[in-house]
């Protein structure tokens, strides 16, 4: 039950308001303006409007009134003027002292109750309405959402948001179908918040938006909010822009699946990528292959020429590597001079075998008119599904030993693993 200070010197006053307010809130009383402001001190959080006795405020200037609008922590509470007598307009004056309103004793009770409320209120949507302000100047945005999912006020207004020209129009009443232009994520939000009304859980996601050629990531927070009845009454929600943050999460990603030289996938992603494909998407009737492809003599290369020349002959490869792949091929370095790609869906052996003879051209043209002319090279161990295996490891096998038969029969070419070969 909330709870009312009442600051009178008579005890009339004190027994009249009391019998008509306790049934709806909880009363702490006080004889002096200085007795009350230690009862506020006492409770600074539970007292919800204060009534003071006309004549004591107007004994002290009105400087309790004062005093109160001086402490942040109690200016939100409506301050409310009472009397044992009827009103006159001299009377009125306590409203120029921030006042809220002038109540007697000759009041009916359900007037009282209902003009209390009212001040209430009133305080509360002028804290709102100033917390609302206050919250602008902060780079996240904070909205309110009603029980049915419309907004009732937003501290932003991003461009992700259609907002109409008129200068007095509001977000208030709207639904993000109203106001999203990225309608399938204004879906995924009023789901969200039908999920949150439903069973009281928040919840918290991530959302890309490209609108007006702008890439954002936005994280939304959304918690349910209750009324004194702990009913859920609405959705508050904060929306923070994690685009640097997401960006460089994902930069890190990359980088943790790349090989930083050539730009294929590392070994431990390239090799996790294809075991996962076997595994869970060849089906009957399809067919793959996997290549493993070695430079020849890289070592007296870098022995030779140097490392930086060394690295150029591997960054040059990749990149051909890279171009002679399908987006649905992968391809990946998995060792200092050695690579892999896996080709899903081919017709027949011979497009793998196309595909390693064109590898080879390429490098071999790559460094003509150079100091490595004619001395770099490729060999190729190449393993078919399902001839080879079902397993990556499998088809690693064979093609890994196909290699190695190639390198030691003079290298610089390229081996199918023989029908009915097996790892």
């Amino acid at each position: 039950m909330k709870s009312i200070l009442l600051i009178t010197s008579q005890a009339s006053i004190r027994d009249d308001f009391t019998r008509m307010l306790c049934p709806y809130y909880r009363m702490c009383c006080a004889d002096s303006e200085e007795e009350g402001l230690q009862v506020l001190k006492e409770k600074p959080g539970d007292i919800v409007a204060v009534l003071i006795e006309l004549a004591l405020a107007r004994k002290s200037g009105f400087a309790f009134a004062e005093r109160l609008r001086e402490i942040a922590t109690f200016s939100p509470i409506p301050m409310i003027a009472i009397s044992a007598a009827l009103p006159v307009p001299e009377d009125m004056d306590c409203i120029e002292h921030g006042f809220y309103d002038l109540i007697t004793a000759y009041a009916p009770q359900q007037m009282v109750h209902k003009r209390i409320s009212n001040a209430i209120r009133a305080r509360d949507s002028l804290s709102l309405s100033e917390l609302e302000k206050m919250l602008k100047a902060l780079p996240s945005c904070i909205f309110l959402k009603d029980s049915e999912g419309r907004y009732v006020f937003s501290t932003q207004y991003w461009h992700h948001i259609s907002v109409d020209s008129d200068p007095n129009w509001s977000i208030r009443g709207k639904t993000d179908l109203d106001i999203r232009k990225d309608k399938q994520n204004a879906m995924k939000a009023m789901e969200a918040d039908r999920r949150i009304l439903q069973t009281g859980e928040g919840t918290d996601y991530i959302i890309e938006e490209n609108e007006d050629g702008i890439r954002e990531f936005l994280q939304l927070i959304k918690r349910p909010v209750y009324d004194d009845d702990g009913r859920i009454n609405g959705i508050i929600a904060l929306i923070n822009n994690v685009t640097e943050y997401q960006l460089l999460k994902m930069e890190l990603e990359k980088r943790a699946k790349t090989d930083e030289l050539t730009g294929l996938l590392n070994k431990s992603a390239a090799q996790d990528l294809v075991r996962m494909m076997v595994a869970n998407y060849q089906k009957d009737g399809d067919r793959s292959a996997l290549l493993i492809i070695d430079i020849d003599l890289f070592k007296q290369v870098n022995d030779t020429f140097g490392h930086a020349e060394g690295d150029r002959v591997l960054t040059e490869i990749g990149r051909i590597i890279k171009n002679g792949c399908r987006s649905m091929d992968v391809a990946g370095r998995i060792g200092g001079d050695e690579f892999m790609i896996y080709m899903r869906g081919i017709v027949s052996p011979e497009n793998a075998s196309q595909l390693a003879q064109r590898l080879q051209a390429q490098s071999a043209r790559a460094f003509e008119g150079g100091p490595l002319e004619g001395r770099v090279s490729l060999s190729i161990g190449i393993s078919l599904y399902p001839e080879h295996g079902k397993r990556f490891d499998d088809l690693f096998k064979s093609a890994d030993e196909a290699l190695y038969y190639v390198k030691n029969h003079g290298r610089a070419a390229y081996r199918v693993c023989p029908a009915g070969e097996r790892a």
